[in-house]
């Protein structure tokens, strides 16, 4: 095998001569050197870097997106061995991925590791490394299809391990074992019987298996669209529905703010928003006509009665706190939720389809003093009447009266 003198020198030395390799490699756009890293878009991460679990987790990483991964690499290192150039065992960390474009655009950083035409014995060897390369001289084309092979498989199974078995072993370290088991039968012939394929021969399969799973993704998500339709069609006919009978069900949402934290009064205010917005989607969904309610701790009760509030509405509680007595608030939240339901059982009789909601917002450690027991057992009994309870906390509060709330309310959220 012919090839290109190493001449003397450094390869930092060679670089600078504008060694005959340096200048081929320059010539590839997807191969990248130190200086032009800065280039990169913020959204490219090394590919080894992505296949750790809670990156793959982060970007829903799935098998296509491992296989277009793995086209874009296998055509970087078809273009090397068109100018014949061997780099030898090429590591994961060094491709970039860029994960906002859906093409997954790579490219390779020029490693130190790369090698200029003759082989050198600085890798650091795995035994399984050694075993296919350690009796190698020099990386001709065929030493560097069995590397460049043995890539493509650690892509497609995602392994961010140096060694990698065929099959891969069973760790918690990543997902290979799962992406192995899901790759098709014509893949797992080729790896396991260590067959050498072509570049060629490894495009064609890779753009073959892109294509079938595009098209099985395009014909799943059609289905899910097919269904939403449906769903939303009945939900536009049970709506009408409702509006052309005598009555229409009805929603009453009673919000009971504890306590607001004087450092970030915000938070609650966030909660409460979201909730509404929430409540808002379902009701429209249901077609449920709602009307709220808002009491507010230190027993200042700012909307005391039920109203029927413009879509969008939030409402505006004052941001500081004096002393505050969370189980006035809950007393005086009870007593409008019970004069509301006698109202309804007076006005429509038992059969009128409604539903009653307590919703309890906290922020901060709130008292366990003789107004909060008896609001406790009022509260119990609402929920025996079929009234229904939910508690909402900014963050995990741990506080006896807390607990005890806990233990009444069945719907228990934190929000952030």
């Amino acid at each position: 095998m012919e090839t290109v003198p190493m001449g003397n020198g450094s390869k930092e030395e060679l670089f600078e001569k504008g060694h005959p390799v340096i200048r081929e490699l320059k010539s590839i756009p997807e191969i990248i050197f130190e200086e032009q890293i800065g280039m990169l878009p913020s959204s490219a991460i090394p590919v080894k870097s992505l296949f750790a679990r809670k990156q793959m987790d982060h970007f829903h990483v799935d098998s296509l997106i491992l296989k277009k991964i793995a086209l874009q690499v296998l055509h970087i290192l078809k273009k090397l061995s068109q100018k014949h150039i061997y780099p030898g065992l090429i590591e994961l960390q060094e491709f970039y991925v860029d994960m906002d474009n859906s093409q997954y655009g790579v490219v390779l950083l020029h490693p130190e590791k790369f090698q200029l035409l003759t082989f050198e014995q600085d890798y650091e060897w795995y035994p399984e490394d050694e075993r296919i390369f350690g009796d190698a001289t020099l990386f001709d084309e065929k030493m560097q299809q069995i590397a460049d092979n043995r890539l493509i498989y650690k892509i497609l199974v995602a392994s961010a391990r140096g060694n990698v078995k065929i099959p891969p072993l069973k760790t918690e370290a990543d997902y290979s074992e799962l992406f192995y088991n899901i790759l098709s039968e014509e893949w797992k012939q080729i790896f396991e019987n260590r067959e050498i394929c072509s570049y060629e021969k490894l495009q064609n399969l890779l753009e073959e298996s892109i294509q079938m799973e595009e098209e099985f993704a395009r014909m799943t998500k059609e289905s899910i669209d097919e269904k939403s339709e449906q769903n939303k069609t009945k939900k536009a006919e049970e709506l009408q529905a409702r509006k052309s009978g005598e009555t229409s069900a009805e929603q009453f949402d009673l919000f009971i703010i504890l306590r607001t934290e004087l450092d970030n009064s915000k938070k609650i205010s966030k909660m409460l928003y979201l909730l509404q917005d929430e409540l808002e989607l379902e009701n429209t969904l249901s077609g449920y006509n709602c009307q709220q309610a808002f009491v507010f701790g230190n027993g200042a009760v700012q909307v005391k009665t039920f109203q029927n509030y413009r879509t969008g509405f939030r409402c505006q509680f004052p941001q500081t706190i004096r002393e505050y007595s969370s189980g006035e608030a809950l007393i005086i939240g009870t007593d409008l939720m019970k004069e509301k339901k006698e109202e309804l059982l007076l006005k429509n009789g038992e059969n009128h389809k409604q539903q009653l909601c307590l919703y309890i917002l906290m922020d901060g450690r709130i008292k366990n003093d003789q107004l909060f027991q008896i609001a406790l057992n009022r509260l119990q009994k609402l929920k025996e009447e079929g009234v229904k309870l939910c508690l909402r906390m900014v963050d995990n509060i741990y506080c006896e009266a807390c607990q005890k709330l806990k233990d009444i309310v069945e719907d228990t959220q934190r929000c952030c």
